[in-house]
């Protein structure tokens, strides 16, 4: 909660101006955003059912920030402790790597928010040849490593260039390997070759409005299409792999929701959207057409993260709290 209030506070001025700007320049154009209405005031179908429970004391994790599944069903799960966590399905620690430092395998997983320190950003994702590429917010990049925790490589540094980082935050790897990366300060994302060099960027202070503001993303749909949440805007938008917007729709959080709406999200096998807040209130499911049919209610479990899909039917997600929740999916259709 704090840091959505932060962020929005620290940009509103510059995101505003920056939005006038645009809607007056000549040409300024983006794609369609489809608006799905309220929803009904009929009783929503809850998404999941928990299957386990995995808390975080007992996989001796210090506040959990982000996880992803491998190939193979593993989770690969960041926290404070500047550490990387290997888990099984089951819960089972298998191994850890990493430690504080700027050494490659070491990470300075930091806070946007320095009044909520624990709050880190060490984001994680794990590519189709199940190497693991993980977020190293203080350390300005990306570090690449094996399933086993072996160093591979690391590309990004520190600067405002594309292909640097202020503050790298989530990233997504897509099936050909390539790498896109959210900068939460200079308010980007920037698509890197397998290789680490840098294709494009989108976002910042002007082009296309809807992506003027803070990027959260951690899938690729089945189209191929990049899926990004712009919280500033509240819009969940998709990006095909050239860095144009396709598609746009806006979530209609509920108005008594508690920090302002959509935050975080991801998509499953099918290409139901799931979009929830930053760890508070309700995630809310969405099928292709944008049409909401399911909600997941959030207490005693508001997930910090929209939940993740593993390659045999597996859905984890990470709870406000650091209890990673393992779950079955009941949307309809699924």
């Amino acid at each position: 909660m704090g840091l959505r209030t932060l962020r929005m506070a620290a940009s509103a001025m510059t995101v505003g101006a920056a939005i006038l700007a645009v809607g007056c320049a000549a040409g300024g154009s983006s794609a369609p955003s489809k608006q799905p209405g309220p929803a009904a005031s009929r009783v929503l179908p809850v998404p999941f059912t928990i299957t386990a429970r995995y808390a975080a004391k007992m996989l001796g994790l210090s506040h959990p920030d982000a996880l992803a599944i491998g190939p193979d069903g593993n989770l690969y799960v960041t926290d404070l402790s500047q550490r990387v966590t290997m888990i099984s399905p089951a819960g089972t620690v298998l191994r850890r790597w990493g430690k504080p430092g700027s050494a490659p395998g070491e990470f300075n997983f930091i806070a946007f928010d320095p009044t909520t320190p624990a709050d880190i950003h060490g984001k994680i994702a794990v590519g189709p040849r199940g190497m693991v590429y993980v977020s190293d917010s203080g350390n300005s990049r990306v570090q690449v490593f094996t399933p086993q925790g072996r160093f591979v490589r690391q590309f990004g540094s520190f600067g405002s260039r594309k292909g640097q980082f202020l503050h790298a935050s989530d990233l997504v790897v897509d099936q050909a390997g390539n790498v896109y990366v959210a900068d939460e300060q200079a308010l980007t994302v920037t698509k890197f070759s397998p290789a680490g060099q840098a294709i494009w960027q989108i976002g910042g202070a002007s082009g296309n409005p809807d992506l003027i503001g803070h990027h959260h993303l951690a899938a690729i749909d089945p189209h191929g299409r990049l899926v990004i949440v712009n919280d500033d805007m509240q819009k969940v938008l998709y990006v095909d792999a050239s860095g144009r917007e396709v598609d746009a729709f806006s979530p209609h959080f509920p108005a008594s929701f508690p920090i302002g709406g959509a935050c975080e999200v991801t998509v499953d096998a099918v290409g139901d959207t799931y979009v929830s807040g930053c760890g508070a209130g309700p995630t809310l499911v969405f099928d292709r057409a944008h049409q909401l049919i399911a909600k997941w209610p959030g207490p005693p479990y508001s997930l910090l993260r929209s939940p993740v899909f593993g390659p045999h039917g597996e859905v984890f997600a990470l709870a406000r709290n650091g209890t990673i929740l393992r779950l079955r999916i009941t949307v309809p259709g699924a």
